[in-house]
C-alpha cells in the first residue's frame, strides 16, 4: 500500500468515523425527545431515529468495507482550461426559483412553487443537456409526492394556493335583540 493509498484510506476511516459517532448522537437525542401522547404510530422520535439508525449502519458498513481495502477511487477528471468566468443566466435562474419558492409558496401553494424551483434549478445546472418536459414531469412527480407524504401521511398541511374563498367562515351572533 503506497502512502496516498494509506493517506485515502484513513481520510475515508475518519470521515466515517464522524458519520457513525453522528449517528449514535442523534439516536441519543431521539431517545431524549417527550413521548407524544396524540400520536399512535408516528411520534417526535419516529424519524429522527431513522435517520440516526441508517447513518450507523451505512457508516458501520463504510468502515468495514474500507479496513477490507475498499478505497474510493476519485473520478477521472478530463484535462482543459478551467473556466474563471461567471456564468450568471444560471445564478439568476436558480436566484429565481429560490425567489419563486419563498415568495410564491402562501400564494400559488406548495406544489406549484416546488415544481417551478425544482425546474428552474436542474435546468440551470445544465441547460444544454436538459430536457425540460422530463425535468417539469419529474418535479410535478416529486412535488405530489412531497405534498400528499405531508398532507396526508404526517397530517402537515402545506399551503395548496389559490384560496378563491373569499367569503368569510366567521359567525356572528348578534345578543341585542
Amino acid at each position: 500500500m503506497s502512502l496516498t493509498e494509506k493517506r485515502s484510506a484513513l481520510g475515508e476511516l475518519v470521515f466515517t468515523s464522524f458519520l457513525f459517532v453522528a449517528g449514535v448522537v442523534v439516536l441519543w437525542d431521539a431517545s431524549q425527545l417527550p413521548e407524544s401522547m396524540m400520536a399512535d404510530f408516528v411520534g417526535s422520535k419516529t424519524f429522527p431515529s431513522i435517520i440516526g439508525w441508517a447513518m450507523v449502519i451505512l457508516s458501520a458498513l463504510q468502515l468495514i468495507s474500507v479496513a477490507r481495502g475498499n478505497l474510493g477511487e476519485p473520478e477521472g477528471i478530463e484535462g482543459g482550461e478551467s473556466d474563471a468566468k461567471i456564468h450568471w443566466k444560471p445564478f439568476a435562474l436558480m436566484v429565481l426559483g429560490l425567489l419563486i419558492f419563498a415568495i410564491g409558496l402562501p400564494i400559488i401553494g406548495f406544489p406549484l412553487a416546488s415544481t417551478i424551483t425544482f425546474v428552474l434549478i436542474v435546468y440551470a445546472l445544465n441547460p444544454n443537456k436538459t430536457k425540460w418536459y422530463k425535468v417539469l414531469l419529474i418535479g410535478i412527480t416529486f412535488s405530489a409526492v412531497i405534498y400528499l407524504s405531508f398532507v396526508y401521511a404526517l397530517q402537515i398541511d402545506l399551503p395548496l394556493g389559490f384560496e378563491f374563498n373569499q367569503t368569510s367562515q366567521e359567525v356572528v351572533v348578534d345578543e341585542e335583540w
